[in-house]
C-alpha cells in the first residue's frame, strides 16, 4: 500500500500546446523513481493512493501578503479582493483569491491570485488525464529559501527572487541587478545581500555571465547546481514551505465519493422514484384484491342463506361453506366418500364371485349398483356381504333374464 504522504507532481507549462512532465515526491520532498514508459495510463496508476498536485508557471500567478483580520479561510476569501483592490489591475469578479496560514510574527496572510478561467483550464487538463488534484501551487511559491539570504531560482527564461519574510517574485532572466534593486528597494544596501543561486548546469552556463557581475557588489554569493532538475526544488518547496493552495472555495477538491454520488444522484433519483411507483401501484392492487375478496363473501353469504336458510355460517362464511357441501358430498361420513364404497363393493364381490358388477352410479354418500347374478338368492346373498360390511344396502328391483337375474342394490354408509 502506497503512503499518503507520497506526492505525484504535474508541471503544466505555460505553453497550451506544451505536453506536462511529472514527478514523484515522498512526504519529505525526496525525488522517487518512476516507472518505465511514461504514457497516460500508467500517470493513473502512480496517481493511485498519492496526493496530486498541480504546478502552474510563476508568471499566472500574483504573490501577495496583506494584513487581515482574524477570520477563517471562508471569510479571508471574502476580505482578500478588497485588501487587493489597488494592486491588481483585472476585474476583481474575473479573479480567484486564495489564502495561506497566517505569520505568526507579522500577522500578516499570504495570498494568491489567478484568473478563475486560468484555474478552470488547469483543473480541466489535468480531468483529461483522469487526475483529480488535491492541490494548485504556483512554482513561484515552492522556490527554495534560506535564512538571511535572498535567493534566486533560474526556472528558464525566467528568475524568481525570494528576499526573507517576502512573498516571491518572478523577473526576466536577463537582468538580475534590476530584479534585486526591485525586490529589496532602490534604498537597500546590496553590500549587506547575501545571495544564494539555484539553478541546473544548464541554465547557470546561459546566465553566468550576468549573475557574476554581481558577486563585487553583494555581500556573498553562492551557487547550487541541481542535476536533478527543477523537480528536485519543486519538490523540496512543497514538503518544507507552505505554499498557498489555489483549491479553495469554489474550486475546492471534493471526496472521490461524493464525486460518484452526485454523478449517480440522478438515476438514484429515478431508481427510487420507479420504486416508489411499484408500491403505489402494489398498494392499489392489494387495495382492489381486498374489496373483490369483500364482494365475493357477500355473494357466498347470500347463497349459504339460500341453501341453508335461518343459519348462521360463522366467521368464515366460505369456510363454513365448504365445510357443508363437503360433508354432503361425503355422505356426512368418510364412509359416504367414493373409495370407500367402492372398496366394501370389492369385498362383497370377492365373498360372491358369481355376481357380476355390470354398472354403477355414484350418489352423494352413496351407489346405486347394476349386478347380473345366477339367481334372486345370489342377488340378495350380495346385499347382505354390502351390509356385512357396515353398509346400508337393499335390493331395490330385479327380474329374470336370459343371461341371468338382473337387479339393482342400493347403497349408502351405515349410521
Amino acid at each position: 500500500m502506497m503512503a499518503t504522504g507520497d506526492w505525484l507532481l504535474l508541471r503544466l507549462p505555460s505553453d497550451a500546446g506544451a505536453a506536462p512532465a511529472w514527478a514523484l515526491a515522498d512526504a519529505t520532498g525526496a525525488m522517487l523513481p518512476l516507472p518505465a514508459g511514461g504514457s497516460d495510463e500508467e500517470l493513473r496508476v502512480m496517481a493511485a493512493g498519492r496526493q496530486v498536485a498541480l504546478l502552474v508557471p510563476a508568471s499566472e500567478v500574483a504573490l501577495f501578503n496583506v494584513q487581515l483580520p482574524p477570520a477563517n479561510e471562508a471569510r479571508l476569501q471574502q476580505l482578500a479582493p478588497f485588501a487587493l483592490e489597488e494592486q491588481v489591475s483585472e476585474d476583481l469578479d474575473r479573479l480567484h483569491f486564495a489564502v495561506g496560514a497566517r505569520d505568526a510574527q507579522s500577522g500578516q496572510v499570504p495570498v494568491a491570485v489567478a484568473s478563475r478561467e486560468r484555474v478552470r483550464q488547469w483543473l480541466e487538463q489535468a480531468a483529461a488525464l483522469s487526475l483529480y488534484p488535491r492541490a494548485l501551487f504556483s512554482e513561484a511559491d515552492l522556490a527554495p529559501q534560506l535564512p538571511g539570504h535572498v535567493t534566486l531560482w533560474l526556472a528558464g527564461e525566467q528568475m524568481i527572487l525570494r528576499a526573507e519574510g517576502m512573498r516571491p517574485v518572478p523577473f526576466p532572466a536577463d537582468d538580475p541587478e534590476l530584479a534585486l534593486t526591485t525586490v529589496l528597494g532602490p534604498e537597500a544596501d546590496l553590500a549587506q545581500v547575501n545571495l544564494a543561486v539555484f539553478a541546473s548546469p544548464e541554465e547557470w552556463a546561459r546566465h553566468q555571465g550576468t549573475i557574476e557581475q554581481l558577486r563585487d557588489r553583494v555581500a556573498s554569493l553562492t551557487v547550487q547546481l541541481s542535476v536533478a532538475g527543477p523537480f528536485a526544488l519543486l519538490a523540496q518547496g512543497v514538503a518544507a514551505s507552505a505554499p498557498v493552495n489555489l483549491l479553495q472555495g469554489p474550486f475546492k477538491p471534493q471526496a472521490r465519493g461524493e464525486n460518484q454520488w452526485r454523478r449517480w444522484r440522478t438515476a438514484a433519483a429515478l431508481l427510487l422514484f420507479l420504486l416508489l411507483l411499484h408500491g403505489a401501484g402494489a398498494m392499489w392492487e392489494l387495495r382492489q384484491l381486498r374489496k373483490a375478496s369483500a364482494q365475493l363473501d357477500e355473494s357466498i353469504a347470500r347463497v349459504y342463506g339460500t341453501i341453508f336458510p335461518g343459519q348462521k355460517p360463522g366467521p368464515s362464511v366460505r369456510r363454513s361453506l365448504e365445510a357443508r357441501l363437503k360433508a354432503i358430498t361425503s355422505g356426512g361420513s368418510p364412509a359416504g366418500e367414493l373409495m370407500p364404497l367402492l372398496a366394501a363393493v370389492a369385498a362383497a364381490r370377492q365373498n360372491v364371485p358369481v355376481a357380476r358388477l355390470d354398472g354403477l352410479n355414484f350418489k352423494p354418500g352413496g351407489l346405486q349398483l347394476d349386478i347380473t347374478a345366477p339367481d334372486a338368492a345370489t342377488l340378495e346373498q350380495f346385499s347382505q356381504a354390502l351390509r356385512a360390511g357396515g353398509y346400508v344396502a337393499e335390493v331395490s328391483r330385479g327380474n329374470q333374464s336370459e343371461g341371468g337375474f338382473k337387479g339393482q342394490i342400493d347403497m349408502k354408509a351405515g349410521s
